[in-house]
């Protein structure tokens, strides 16, 4: 975005408000104050178990194209965060899954992306690769490789649902 949606002059990139070290998309017209914020993207994934094993996908996509996640991608407006954890299911690997319970909640700094992650069972389907993934597999508690995850929110989920279940 390069023009203010209220008044039509340039936006520059600074500090919105005295105090506050954020730094914005504002409107260069004094008469006018338009703050642009730049809100982070929300994702949500789900940590599906078939039997103890959680399912992952290997990315087909940059980024981490090649690297393995278990489902999951941006939620759309008016989504539901555990509805959109399931579809990323269906879509990524084409398995229904019953969302659980709230898994976590991770960001890192200089990152956009705030993923909520939950746990989940598989119910119907069998685990494959889609349009979006190349590979498919089921990984133990234990038989993880976090060196060939993709992510560090899915390296930070993945520590975290192997100590829930441990």
């Amino acid at each position: 975005m390069k023009f203010c949606v209220s008044c039509g002059n340039p936006l520059v990139y600074r500090p919105w408000t005295e105090g506050d070290g954020t730094m914005q998309l504002c409107c260069s017209a004094a008469s006018c104050s338009h703050v642009h914020f730049l809100d982070p993207k929300v994702a949500a994934g789900v940590v599906a178990t078939i039997e103890g094993e959680a399912v992952l996908v290997r990315r087909a996509h940059n980024p981490g194209k090649g690297l393995w996640t278990f489902p999951g991608g941006f939620v759309n407006r008016g989504e539901v965060v555990p509805e959109a954890a399931a579809r990323e299911a269906k879509e990524e690997a084409g398995i229904e899954v019953a969302v659980d319970s709230l898994l976590g909640v991770y960001s890192f700094e200089g990152n956009a992306t705030v993923l909520i992650v939950y746990t989940g069972v598989v119910t119907a389907g069998v685990p494959r690769a889609l349009s979006e993934s190349t590979e498919v597999k089921r990984v133990a508690p234990d038989a993880i490789d976090f060196d060939e995850l993709a992510f560090d929110t899915t390296r930070a989920a993945m520590r975290d649902w192997r100590e829930s279940v441990r």
